[in-house]
């Protein structure tokens, strides 16, 4: 039980500062291409910024599923990836279908996954409102710019 915990733990880490490496690029991004005196924000740019934000923050969350895959594989639970991935993205998610299960000896990876999920999932959702808010913060309206 403790190799699990500690392969759980280390994957836990890993992914978390992957995401967190992430994150920091999306707001270094965002910073630049969002200036406080830009009256250049229309609609539309707003609309493609939370499209970007919430496809890029999807991408990111199938990387981190393929991770956790990867060491399912490593594991020697699953053989192919495309089952292993599956297996990943119910876990992590916290779907659980539970149509495949791990053995006795590796099934605490799952309850370990599907904290790192939840936990990112918050963090995506934190990401995307702190985006939003920023970009009414810099719209012509909020400042006093805009029509009433």
């Amino acid at each position: 039980m403790l190799v699990v915990l500690g392969i759980g733990a280390g994957l836990l880490l890993g992914s978390v500062l992957s995401y967190g490496m992430a994150v920091a690029l999306i707001i270094r991004l965002l910073v630049r291409l969002t200036p406080p005196s830009s009256d250049l924000w229309g609609f539309w740019k707003t609309v493609a910024v939370m499209m970007f934000v919430t496809l890029l923050t999807a991408v990111i969350h199938l990387i981190q599923i393929a991770l956790w895959a990867g060491a399912v594989m490593l594991c020697g639970e699953l053989a192919d990836f495309e089952r292993a991935f599956y297996y990943s993205a119910q876990t992590y998610t916290a779907l659980g279908y539970g149509d495949i299960i791990l053995s006795e000896r590796w099934r605490l990876l799952g309850p370990l996954e599907a904290i790192n999920g939840l936990l990112l999932f918050g963090l995506s959702t934190a990401v995307m409102f702190a985006v939003l808010s920023r970009l009414v913060m810099n719209s012509p309206h909020e400042r006093g710019g805009g029509t009433t």
